[in-house]
C-alpha cells in the first residue's frame, strides 16, 4: 500500500501556528467583558442571603386535607377492573373467528319466506305507464279561453 504525504493547508508552516490561535481565542474569555460589576455583585449576594434566611411558614403534616368518606375502597377499584377484564375476554371469546361462520343457511331462507308470506304478483309495468300517462293527459287539457 502506498503512502501519500500529508499537504498542509499553508505548506511553510505546517501546525506552528495552532498553539498561537488558541492562546488567542482564550485570551478573548479572560477579559471582564459582560459580568457585573464586583460591589454590585456583593449586594446582590447579600440580598440573596438575606431572602433565603428569612423565616416563613412551612406547610405541616396536619395541613394535608382527610381522605374523602364518599370515595369507593382501593378493593372495590380492583373488582371493577377485573369485571372489566372478564367482560372483555368474553368478547373476544363471543366474537372469535369460529362463532361467524354461516351454517343451515337453508333453513333461515325458508323461515323468512315464511314470514314475508305469498311472492306478491309483479304488476306490468306497461299498464302501470299507460294508467300514468292517461292521468297525465287528463290533466293537461288547457282551460277554456275567457270570454271576450
Amino acid at each position: 500500500m502506498k503512502r501519500y504525504p500529508v499537504q498542509h493547508p499553508i505548506p511553510r508552516f505546517g501546525l506552528a501556528p495552532a498553539p498561537l490561535a488558541l492562546a488567542l481565542l482564550m485570551s478573548g474569555c479572560a477579559t471582564p467583558q459582560g459580568g457585573p460589576a464586583p460591589e454590585t455583585a456583593a449586594a446582590a449576594a447579600a440580598e440573596v442571603s438575606a431572602i433565603a434566611d428569612a423565616p416563613r411558614a412551612y406547610p405541616r403534616f396536619s395541613d394535608i386535607p382527610a381522605l374523602p368518606e364518599d370515595v369507593r375502597p382501593l378493593a372495590v377499584w380492583g373488582q371493577i377492573a377485573s369485571d372489566v377484564l372478564a367482560g372483555g375476554s368474553d368478547l373476544v371469546r363471543d366474537t372469535s373467528e369460529e362463532t361467524w361462520t354461516l351454517r343451515d343457511t337453508e333453513s333461515f331462507a325458508s323461515e323468512a319466506r315464511l314470514e314475508a308470506g305469498p311472492p306478491v304478483s309483479p304488476v306490468s309495468a306497461t299498464a302501470a305507464a299507460e294508467a300514468f300517462a292517461r292521468e297525465v293527459r287528463k290533466r293537461a287539457t288547457p282551460p277554456p279561453p275567457p270570454v271576450r
